[in-house]
């Protein structure tokens, strides 16, 4: 069977995209990074290139970029829809931990600071 250029394109850009998934499923961030940014290089629109590539990057800034393109390009993908869902809880989380944080070292203070000018007044007449 022949292919046309068109095709034997499409054919070498999946293969590099298998290549890609594969790096990514062996836990290789970097390899499949530089392989699923080639595919995309190529073609800008490649969903499960964007996907995948979401799967490998480290910051979170980035990786959520990156899932809102996929969004962009199939606003209906449940992946990128679950997997930013998820990333927004856990900085609800953060915050939430971060709030209960503070104001347990504000009272602290406080309580602190109560105890301090108690001494104060009992001491120091």
């Amino acid at each position: 069977m022949t292919f046309g250029s068109g095709e034997s394109k499409a054919l070498s850009l999946e293969d590099l995209l298998r290549q890609g998934i594969e790096a990514a499923k062996m836990g290789n961030k970097d390899s499949a990074r530089l392989i699923l940014r080639r595919v995309l290089d190529q073609d800008k629109r490649n969903e499960r290139a964007w996907l995948w590539l979401a799967s490998v990057e480290d910051d979170p800034i980035e990786r959520r970029r990156v899932l809102q393109t996929v969004l962009d390009i199939n606003p209906a993908n449940a992946n990128a829809q679950k997997l930013l869902k998820a990333m927004d809880t856990a900085v609800a989380r953060s915050e939430q931990a971060s709030m209960r944080f503070g104001i347990s070292v504000v009272l602290f203070i406080i309580v602190l600071l109560a105890i301090v000018g108690v001494i104060v007044v009992v001491v120091i007449p």
